[in-house]
């Protein structure tokens, strides 16, 4: 299912941090930072595509993934994301570093 970002009149960029995040803020935002117009489907061929350009690494713990960019230094992560799923933390992972405004 595909939404128009013009007709949710919602806000786009929140905070990345929030706890609870849902598949509208998802797509609200990589949408932003996909900079398209269309919300995109939030499935595998996006992520693996994201994955693989971005080069975010993907890892499991005990009951939480974690999505992260490595940084210059071998030991350093730039951006790292924690969430319920494989597919949130990819996507939060990117669209914290494509809208972050620090």
């Amino acid at each position: 299912v595909m939404y128009s970002v013009e007709t949710l009149k919602i806000p786009i960029f929140k905070f990345i941090s929030e706890l609870h995040m849902n598949t509208q803020y998802i797509q609200e935002n990589l949408a932003q930072a996909l900079k398209v117009k269309s919300v995109p489907d939030l499935d595998w061929g996006l992520a693996g595509r994201l994955i693989e350009k971005e080069k975010i690494s993907l890892v499991r713990s005990y009951t939480k993934w974690t999505a992260f960019y490595v940084g210059v230094r071998s030991d350093s992560r730039d951006i790292e994301v924690t969430a319920d799923t494989a597919l949130e933390a990819v996507f939060l992972c990117f669209i914290e570093k494509k809208l972050k405004t620090v």
